[in-house]
Formats: C-alpha cells, sequence, structure tokens
C-alpha cells in the first residue's frame, strides 16, 4: 500500500459541458485512461492551494488567447476537493506523481494500485461525493 501524505486531493474542472451539470461535477469529471491528475493538499491552506490551481492553470493555457481557451472548453470552471476517506470509500488510489519543477502535489486517482481508469461507479460516487471549493461561473 501506498504510504498517504494527504488527507484532500484537488482537481481543477474545466468548461466543457461534460464536466459540469448543473453547478456539480459530472462523473465524466473522474474519467482518464491515463489517470485523474489531481494535486495532494500537502498540509498547504486552502487560499495556497486554490492560488497553485489557478497559476497551474495559467502555465497549461499559456499561449492560447481568450477565445481559443473558450472555444477549445479550456476556461476553469470549478476546483472541487475529495477527501481521503471519500476515495477510500470507493476503493480509490492515489498516486504520486510529482512534475519535476512545475508541481511537486501532482498525483493520479486511479481505480487501484495496478489498474488506472476509474470505474464508472467510482466515477459516478465521487462526482457525488466532492465538494466545489471555489466556483468560476
Amino acid at each position: 500500500m501506498l504510504e498517504r501524505d494527504w488527507s484532500a486531493i484537488y482537481r481543477r474542472v474545466k468548461s466543457k459541458p461534460i464536466f459540469m451539470k448543473e453547478g456539480r461535477p459530472s462523473s465524466a469529471s473522474f474519467k482518464d485512461s491515463k489517470g485523474v491528475s489531481v494535486d495532494r493538499d500537502g498540509s498547504r491552506e486552502i487560499c495556497s492551494i486554490i492560488a497553485d490551481e489557478e497559476r497551474l492553470h495559467s502555465l497549461y493555457t499559456n499561449g492560447l488567447s481568450d477565445v481559443e481557451i473558450r472555444e477549445r472548453g479550456e476556461e476553469l470552471k470549478a476546483i472541487i476537493q475529495l477527501t481521503d476517506s471519500q476515495c477510500d470509500s470507493v476503493e480509490a488510489c492515489v498516486v504520486p506523481d510529482p512534475i519535476n519543477g512545475e508541481n511537486e502535489y501532482h498525483a493520479l486517482l486511479q481505480k487501484s494500485e495496478t489498474e488506472i481508469q476509474l470505474s464508472k461507479s467510482q466515477a459516478k460516487t465521487l462526482a457525488k461525493l466532492a465538494t466545489v471549493i471555489k466556483n468560476y461561473a
């Protein structure tokens, strides 16, 4: 079992319509065949986490015009949070995956330690459990 150095994880939700439904993240926000990109809290204060998520969003959309960002559905729509107990409740696994020089808190949310893509059931439950900590709508 992986050593846990987090108590909550955070995910940026983009403006593609499939990612948010009625102000809540949809299960599509938790579907990725390469693992769901999240950030561990790393004992940081919530204001620092939000600022870092905004910095990362700007970094990854750098070079795109506002129109391109909007057309591609890359606008930042929300930042959501899941706790360790919520991830445990669906037996999801958080695998540290730091990005050298960019994001030491990066991790992948996976079905298990050995299987990457979350099941439909896991994704659906996590979408229901997630808390929107900042909404950009």
